[in-house]
């Protein structure tokens, strides 16, 4: 679940304090007493490199929309509040106060969004930092059986430890873990989304509320598909494709429709394609000033969503913009759905104003709801 700071500064003072007092403490009470100085050196580079990375997804706009002029006429969406045109992928972050390209989070201990331009440098630090816990956990659990194994050697047990290296290895053993063990969690879910499947943070809370939706009971999900490949392409409303929706209707009834045969995320790639749109090219990724080297205004689909006029009505909502719902929601705060009725035995689409439950306020099995992730809910209708 999201984590939210009264008071906003210590977002970064909190990790600053942890680099710097596990980092240093540990090089000085404990490296030294038995640390070669190559491997010591090689500990202050990765320390640094964490500082260079921090700093840089810190002081990065993630990206921001500049004299964007969208070239489709679907699917446009307008953002009030910088009155201007957002591209895909990117929403309006209600604590930065601006569009952010490929929103991934905004980020409470960074102080900033993660979005298409400095997530390269938020992925790095967590390497770095990752790199740097793993390094310390090792010489100081090293350390910690070589104490052990001595500590009946009366004569010896002085000249190999301090009393102040023993209180340093008791507290600073635990909060490296920690530290190494949460930040593993959450490099872990970064990759799985955006290297793995191609999505943002957000991109994967849509899927998972799409997802959630399609398989509960009297979901009109379908329907709402169907309805909006009409209205983005209506020379697509034919006779044919309404015989297919019934029987799409008729599958979806009988739970032999899955999700992922009529819902596609666009921007899944495969896994080395992934890498090269968030990240830029693999051999200058560790390099600290290196970036996707695009506008991050547009971005490659895959084949499934790519739309072929006269194509099955299945392909088509295969080929819908993401979100494929629109992810709209009517003025007085309901869904705008459709409804399926019986009419002379067969299945019939209409449009229906209903109270569902809002996109906005929707919680993943984490507790998070959209705004959790820093988008401004006003300007996702």
């Amino acid at each position: 679940m999201a984590i939210k700071l009264k008071r906003p500064w210590m977002g970064i003072a909190i990790p600053c304090f942890l680099i710097a007092f596990i980092g240093y403490n540990a090089h000085y009470f404990i490296l030294t007493n038995f640390l070669s100085l190559r491997k010591q050196i090689i500990f202050e580079a990765f320390i640094s490199m964490i500082w260079l990375s921090y700093y840089l997804a810190i002081m990065t706009n993630p990206g921001k929309p500049i004299n964007y002029h969208p070239n489709e006429t679907s699917n446009l969406k307008f953002c009030k509040k910088c009155e201007s045109w957002k591209p895909e992928r990117s929403h309006h972050c209600k604590t930065c106060k601006q569009c952010v390209l490929m929103m991934d989070h905004h980020c409470p201990w960074t102080m900033n969004c993660v979005g298409y331009l400095n997530y390269p440098h938020f992925l790095r630090f967590l390497v770095w930092v990752i790199i740097t816990t793993a390094f310390l956990f090792i010489q100081l659990c090293s350390r910690i059986k070589f104490i052990w194994d001595h500590k009946d050697f009366r004569g010896i047990r002085q000249t190999i430890t301090t009393k102040s290296e023993l209180i340093f290895l008791t507290i600073l053993t635990p909060m490296n873990a920690f530290v190494l063990l949460t930040i593993f969690v959450l490099f872990v879910r970064c990759i799985r989304n955006q290297i793995f499947n191609g999505m943002t943070q957000i991109e994967n809370w849509e899927l998972e509320r799409l997802e959630s939706t399609y398989y509960r009971r009297n979901s009109k999900l379908l329907e709402t598909l169907i309805n909006e490949a009409y209205i983005i392409y209506p020379s697509e409303k034919t006779s044919e494709h309404e015989e297919e929706a019934n029987e799409l209707l008729e599958k979806k009834s009988k739970r032999r429709l899955r999700f992922m045969t009529i819902v596609n995320f666009p921007y899944d790639n495969g896994v080395i394609q992934n890498f090269s749109t968030v990240l830029g090219s693999p051999l200058l990724w560790l390099w600290p000033w290196s970036n996707p080297g695009k506008s991050g205004t547009s971005f490659e689909h895959n084949e499934f969503a790519i739309y072929e006029k006269n194509s099955s009505l299945q392909d088509i909502l295969l080929s819908l913009p993401w979100p494929p719902d629109g992810g709209r929601q009517s003025s007085d705060g309901t869904n705008q759905t459709v409804e399926t009725l019986q009419e002379d035995g067969e299945m019939v689409i209409k449009n229906h104003e209903g109270l569902t439950q809002k996109r906005a306020k929707w919680r993943n099995e984490w507790g998070e709801e959209l705004q959790d992730f820093g988008v401004d809910p006003e300007e996702e209708d």
